[in-house]
């Protein structure tokens, strides 16, 4: 009965569904960020991301707060979340782009939902392998490494601990896939998307927590942010539609086909991938850059250091770069041409195959380019109004309101609106003139 009356009930179904998001996504994940892993002294390691111990400028400490952000804290609390939800992204970014380099798995991918159940299952296995060798760094970092004659690990055995700290972590990392996953089935939006947004909605307040106790920084934090999320929306939501038209053909006395569609392409093909291929290899640069001056002297970390002109025009030269490969691989032209020419659709004024093969790359590239501008302009352009309004935005909240965060927020949130509006349309309910939701009649339906 209770099923049944859910069934009827929109309202009382997506209640439900944004309950289990909360509980799962917000109660029981946050819960988890602060179980520390046993043994390490979680105030010296909060100590090395903050930069209280390690110092600002830090390469070690930009690599560590790049990754806190994602994880909500996770790391500067030592807790067994610290690798978060990054070994499934790595495993699914992988496979994404094998499916479209390897045969075998592009023809998995194309019988439907059993192949990309199998992609999925393979995806898993890929996350647990990941998990583990990630731990494994990550056990041998904390074993081994002292600051200032603090030390990280407090245990008498190493071989134990490494061990111990293996298994929590990998164990943590996979409880975070299932609750992504419970998410997506059970809950709103895309699991591992909401798990991330969550991450950077709580780490927003330690990232503006060095901006003082005056008004006005917060003021033009606020008037950036909303800024940056009107661009954001625009950007992500433009699309160029191409009118697609199917062949006519007359059997008898009748007309078949004739109809007419229009192929959706998106001005940000690439959403926020680039960005986050980017953002490790640029702090990796500027952490090996940093080792090599210490025998060259060249002053190469001054080049890539975080808040420099070479910084900027070398992240998003990187940004750009990833871009256009991502489209390149993931965009296949060739099969959507000939998938348009078996349902018999074509381009008014433009050949089938080559032809539209042609027509359709040189808008792409069009869209790519204007999609990688605005990308590489979000990433830098918190650094650069920093550094000229001399709010002392600190490395948190500079990547916070960068092209990661920021990107990744806006984009989940819309896609939550969305399906909450398919969700709704779906059972045929309409808003009523008094704002309560009536049974829909058949025809026009509105959200």
């Amino acid at each position: 009965m209770a099923d049944k009356d859910l069934t009827e009930n929109p309202l009382r179904e997506l209640a439900r569904r944004f309950f289990i998001t909360f509980l799962l996504g917000v109660v029981i994940y946050r819960i988890g960020v602060y179980v520390p892993i046993p043994g390490v002294n979680a105030e010296v390691l909060k100590g090395i991301v903050t930069g209280g111990s390690a110092g600002d400028r830090s390469a070690l400490a930009d690599i560590l707060r790049y990754a806190d952000m994602f994880n909500g804290g996770a790391i500067s609390q030592a807790s067994i979340f610290g690798l978060g939800i990054t070994p499934y992204i790595s495993a699914s970014i992988i496979f994404q782009l094998l499916t479209f380099s390897i045969p075998a798995l592009k023809a998995l991918q194309k019988e439907g939902e059993g192949g990309r159940r199998r992609i999925n299952q393979y995806t898993r296995y890929a996350t647990l392998g990941i998990a583990l060798v990630q731990s494994a760094i990550a056990s041998f970092a904390l074993s081994n490494f002292t600051n200032n004659g603090q030390v990280l690990v407090d245990s008498v055995s190493r071989p134990l601990f490494i061990a111990q700290s293996i298994l929590v972590i990998t164990t943590g990392s996979m409880v975070i896939l299932w609750i992504s996953e419970q998410i997506t089935k059970f809950g709103i939006g895309n699991g591992v998307s909401v798990v991330i947004m969550i991450s950077i909605l709580a780490y927003m307040p330690t990232a503006v927590s060095g901006l003082g106790n005056e008004l006005p920084p917060y003021l033009w934090v606020a008037i950036m942010c909303l800024s940056m999320t009107a661009g954001i929306v625009f950007v992500v939501q433009a699309i160029r539609k191409v009118n697609l038209e199917q062949q006519r053909r007359v059997q008898g006395n009748k007309v078949y086909g004739g109809a007419q569609t229009t192929l959706p392409l998106k001005l940000n093909q690439a959403n926020v991938i680039p960005v986050i291929f980017a953002s490790p290899v640029i702090v990796a640069l500027a952490y090996v850059a940093g080792g090599l001056d210490k025998y060259t002297g060249f002053g190469l970390d001054q080049l890539v250091s975080y808040g420099s002109v070479g910084y900027r025009y070398i992240f998003a030269s990187l940004i750009i770069a990833f871009t256009y490969f991502y489209v390149s691989i993931t965009f296949d032209l060739n099969d959507m041409s000939n998938h348009f020419k078996q349902s018999g659709f074509f381009i008014r004024g433009i050949k089938p195959g080559k032809g539209t093969v042609d027509y359709l790359q040189t808008i792409v590239q069009r869209l790519t380019f204007v999609g990688v501008i605005f990308l590489a302009a979000i990433a830098i352009i918190p650094d650069v109004l920093g550094s000229i309004s001399h709010l002392g935005l600190g490395r948190g909240a500079q990547v916070l309101l960068g092209g990661t965060g920021l990107l990744i927020v806006v984009g989940v949130t819309l896609d939550v609106m969305q399906k909450v509006s398919a969700f709704l349309l779906a059972r045929q309910y309409n808003l009523g003139d008094n704002g309560a939701m009536s049974a829909g009649k058949k025809g026009g339906k509105r959200f």
